[in-house]
This record gives structure tokens, sequence and C-alpha cells, in this order.
């Protein structure tokens, strides 16, 4: 007759060693925050694009939200705008109004358009929160 096994016959983990480090090799999990795209923000909002306000000292730009995370936001605009730029920027997302100080991150070519990311860095609580909260409300809305 065999014995039953229980947890007790399983050693101790206290002196385990680990031979290496676990480092991410994609992207997604280098970010602090998910980021949406504006596909999925056109079905959240069933809205074809949404357009932001970005301002500069010396000009106002209307752009295209290209992706969006808690951290920040990434803009189609028709002007190259300089890495470490100081920016306000302003959108609504359906009802909810959205309005950071920001800081142009990275400029990318794509077509006439320039890709250009900015990292939010007064948003609100609220805003944080409800942008947050779009990842688990897209989620949702595949899953129906």
């Amino acid at each position: 007759m065999e014995s039953k096994l229980s947890w007790d016959d399983i050693p101790s983990l206290d002196e385990l060693v680990m031979d290496w480090e676990y480092k991410s090799e994609i992207a997604l999990d280098k970010r602090a925050c998910v980021r949406i795209a504006k596909e999925e923000m056109s079905q959240l909002y069933e809205s074809g694009e949404i357009i932001a306000k970005l301002a500069t000292a010396k000009q106002t730009y209307d752009g295209h939200l290209f992706d969006i995370s808690a951290g920040g936001i990434a803009l189609s605009l028709p002007v190259l705008l300089a890495e470490n730029l100081p920016v306000k920027v302003g959108f609504f997302l359906g009802t909810t109004r959205i309005v950071s100080k920001g800081i142009v991150r990275y400029v990318d070519k794509s077509g006439n358009q320039y890709k250009t990311g900015i990292k939010f860095l007064d948003l609100t609580h609220d805003s944080f929160e409800y942008i947050a909260g779009l990842h688990a409300a897209n989620v949702l809305l595949r899953a129906r």
C-alpha cells in the first residue's frame, strides 16, 4: 500500500538561488502603462477619430490621437516638434475632458505627418484613473 504524500514531504525553498535574472525582451513588458490604439479608442467611443489640441509657447496645433496610456499620448501632427519641448495637450474622451502639461519624448516621420509621443507631466488623478481604466473597458467590449 502506497502512503499519501503531503506538502510537508516537499523540501523548503528557503535556499533557492537563481543563476540568472529575468529580463523581458518585448516592449510591452517595459511599459509602465498599457497603451490603447486609435482603432480601439474609435470602438470605445464610436467615433472615427479623436482630435487633440496641442499648444507650444509659439503655436497651437490640431493632432489626431494615435495611441494613449495613463503615462502619455501619441499624436499624429502636421509639424516636427523638438524632443524635450514643453507642451500642453487637451482632448475629449467621450464627454470627459483631459488637459495636461507634457513634454515631447519622441518624434517619428510617418508620411507627411509626425508621430509625436508626449509624456504627461501633471495629469490629474481623476484623468489618470479614467485613462488607466480604458484598457479594462476595451477588454470588456471585446468580450461581448
